[in-house]
């Protein structure tokens, strides 16, 4: 063989038995995911105007004529009565309680309550704090009956105890606690032990240790009548034992679960005086009184905890007439989130292995869907005059239309449906257009219609009934409802359970609690149930609108409702954030993540000041807190031509002011949120033009500002000294900052 040929056999045999054909290199995955992560907060608690019933339970002992010889609590009474009585849902009723209990049932009769601010009404030798708390009871029981399940499931009942010493008579159980019956040989209460054999006997002079002895009424035999003493029953009971006592006001609280009454709470007040002031009113008939300040305290705080109430310490000496106005609101209902669903009004995502196609109109038709049918993917209403072919709209929306196509609707023709479009608005915010809602039947003003916690123009998105509550079915029969399917970005009507598995949006939410919220107007804090949020995997979509290529919409939507048998209806928030995408090679923000969290939006301030601070050092600035936006536009006028190249793009100088204007209040503090959960708008109010969060826009700012001091550092006018910086007076700011938007009320 030719030493040629044997050179191409060896090279044959060689390609055949150890080359392989080298694949094509693997695209590199998509970088089209976001994460959204911030805190959203419900509505205030609701405080509806149902009743609420006010019961005084007042000491009337004797006393009283010594701690309290003013009077005072009876003017605190009158001024409570006073103040709540205009109040349409307060009532009130009162326990006086000596050695009896004076019962006035819940009222709003002046001619009734007037008694209970008489102090001429009479004391008593006893403080039966047992004896009244069971009146109590029986008033409340009493009124919870009558009034029926509907109103006192509505009712808040508040208690106020008042008393100025510790519970009299205490009876310990047992006859054999006095002398007589101590030395009588017998068993008298049948404990099988007799007189010094029985430990009952031991101690009987330490009326301390053995109260009984103080009074008669402890051992009797004889039938106590029913108005003195009223629960005191059976032979030689206990009675007005601290644990009796907190038993009863056990019972008291459990009324409200017994009876499922909306709230039912016990406050208690230790009223007091200096001992110099009693002893000047008493005398020395004072000390017969034995006023045992500390287990009074005591016993009225246990008593206030058991009741879940407050607990007033009052010394009636330095005290002003309030003492008695404790929480009287209406029932307090507050928010929770029942819903959460973050939802890519620009994109509509494909299989888990293809990109999302785009949708630049936000109408919900994707732009492939609207070129094959003849329609216009930047616009969500593409109807045409037929003369002129002209795009001029009917009013009613593409998707709306071509979901309506069986009913006279077409999305090309303008003159189709019959029925005009009257009114383009969207008075609820929900995404459907108020003539798309009357002729659907929604509520013009209901943004969730049929109550499943999905917003009607998101039903309308995904296909699903906004008149029916079908948030709990499975239409496509893969085991996942659709309320769950939305969460996770998949097609309720597609069946896809695999995808939902291997790659759903993921949202979570993490309670914060109720916690002070800056009220959005003037700052005054509110209650307000907040939850932090993290969303994940929100795909993004490359749309295709002239300006701005690859803009993506996320809206956020939180469903709050009220908890408690006053809640009313719930409320739905709304948030937007934006973000760019572009074929894969641009993503802003390029990490991914859109942080309006506070951590988030402190950091954003702390990367700006960095470059404000080099700024202000450049511009000759001694103090850079000094520096004030003006001082940055009066930079752009000194050092720029008509346009500056930031972050890739060309501006206009008067675009580049605008956004100064725009994203920095006057003392450079970036114009974000006071709270990050006024991202979130009460849906009725939301405009995405204005409530849009664009984290684009604050790149490009922090752009300008990297381009501004590179300017600064070349720019005759400051090198040279020629350029005179306006430092403001110290605090000067608003209109007196001699700024060049001063003149023109500049809006924060």
């Amino acid at each position: 063989m030719r030493p040629a040929l044997i050179l191409i056999a060896a090279l044959l045999g060689c390609t055949e038995s150890t080359l392989q054909p080298v694949p094509p290199p693997l695209p590199p995955p998509l970088d089209d995911r976001l994460q959204i992560v911030g805190e959203v907060c419900t509505e205030p608690a609701d405080v509806s105007p149902f009743p609420v019933k006010v019961l005084f339970v007042v000491d009337q002992s004797t006393s009283l004529q010594c701690t309290d010889s003013r009077n005072r609590r009876y003017n605190a009474l009158a001024r409570v009565i006073d103040d709540l009585l205009p109040l349409p849902n307060l009532s009130f009723g009162f326990v006086g309680f000596a050695s009896w209990s004076r019962v006035q049932d819940f009222t709003r009769d002046r001619g009734a309550l007037r008694p209970l601010t008489d102090p001429g009404q009479g004391l008593g030798p006893a403080t039966d704090y047992q004896g009244a708390l069971a009146s109590a009871v029986r008033l409340l029981e009493q009124d919870m009956v009558e009034v029926g399940p509907a109103e006192r499931a509505r009712t808040r009942y508040v208690v106020v105890f008042v008393s100025d010493g510790v519970p009299e008579p205490r009876c310990r159980a047992g006859c054999e606690d006095d002398g007589a019956r101590c030395a009588n040989g017998a068993d008298d209460d049948g404990d099988g032990q007799v007189d010094g054999a029985d430990p009952d006997c031991a101690n009987l002079d330490d009326a301390s240790l053995r109260p009984d002895v103080l009074y008669g009424v402890c051992n009797t035999d004889q039938v106590v009548p029913d108005d003195v003493y009223v629960d005191l029953a059976g032979r030689c009971p206990a009675y007005n034992q601290p644990q009796q006592i907190l038993e009863r006001v056990d019972d008291l609280v459990a009324l409200e679960r017994v009876y499922s009454a909306g709230d039912v709470v016990l406050n208690t007040v230790f009223l007091s005086a200096p001992q110099e002031v009693i002893t000047s009113v008493c005398g020395d008939a004072a000390a017969a009184f034995g006023y045992a300040a500390e287990p009074a305290r005591a016993l009225l705080q246990g008593m206030a905890r058991a009741g879940g109430g407050v607990f007033r310490d009052v010394n009636l000496e330095v005290e002003d007439d309030t003492f008695l106005s404790f929480d009287f609101a209406s029932l307090r209902s507050p928010y929770f989130v029942t819903e959460f669903v973050a939802q890519n009004q620009s994109a509509r995502p494909g299989a888990s292995d293809a990109p999302a196609a785009p949708d630049t109109d936000h109408d919900g038709l994707t732009d492939a869907e609207e070129r094959a049918l003849g329609l216009q993917p930047l616009l969500a209403d593409s109807d045409r005059d037929p003369a002129t072919g002209e795009v001029v709209g009917d009013g009613y929306s593409d998707l709306f239309e071509v979901r309506l196509a069986a009913r006279g609707f077409d999305p090309k023709d303008p003159t189709a449906p019959a029925q005009p479009c009257e009114g383009t608005g969207d008075a609820d915010g929900d995404g459907l257009r108020d003539c798309e809602e009357r002729f659907l039947g929604t509520g013009v003003r209901q943004p969730d219609t049929d109550g499943d916690r999905l917003v009607d123009g998101l039903e309308l998105r995904v296909g699903t009934d906004p008149l029916v509550a079908d948030a709990d079915l499975d239409p496509d029969f893969d085991g996942v409802i659709t309320r769950d399917e939305i969460r996770a970005g998949t097609d309720p009507f597609t069946p896809d359970a695999e995808r939902f598995r291997r790659d759903p949006v993921r949202a979570a939410l993490e309670d914060h609690g109720e916690v002070p919220v800056p009220d959005r107007e003037d700052g005054t804090p509110v209650m307000r149930h907040c939850y932090g949020f993290n969303v994940e995997d929100v795909r993004l979509a490359t749309t295709v609108q002239p300006r701005d290529r690859g803009r993506n919409r996320v809206y956020l939507t939180m469903a709050g409702e009220p908890v408690g048998a006053a809640a009313g209806r719930g409320a739905v928030r709304r948030a937007c954030v934006e973000a760019v995408y572009v074929d894969g090679g641009r993503k802003v923000p390029a990490s991914g993540v859109i942080d309006v969290s506070q951590r988030g939006w402190d950091a954003l301030q702390a990367r700006l000041d960095d470059r404000f601070d080099a700024l202000a050092s450049c511009m000759g600035f001694t103090e850079p807190r000094l520096m004030r936006r003006f001082d940055l536009e009066d930079l752009l006028r000194a050092c720029v031509g008509p346009s500056l190249p930031v972050g890739g793009f060309l501006f206009q100088q008067e675009e580049l002011r605008t956004l100064l204007r725009q994203l920095l209040s006057r003392d450079l503090t970036v114009k974000g949120p006071v709270h990050p959960s006024d991202l979130f708008w009460p849906i009725e109010q939301f405009d995405p033009a204005q409530h849009c969060f664009q984290p684009w826009a604050y790149e490009r700012l922090q752009a300008l500002s990297e381009v501004l001091l590179e300017v600064c550092q070349a720019c005759p006018a400051v090198t040279t000294g020629r350029y005179d910086m306006a430092v403001p007076d110290a605090g000067a700011d608003g209109g007196a900052d001699g700024g060049p938007d001063s003149a023109a009320g500049d809006p924060e």
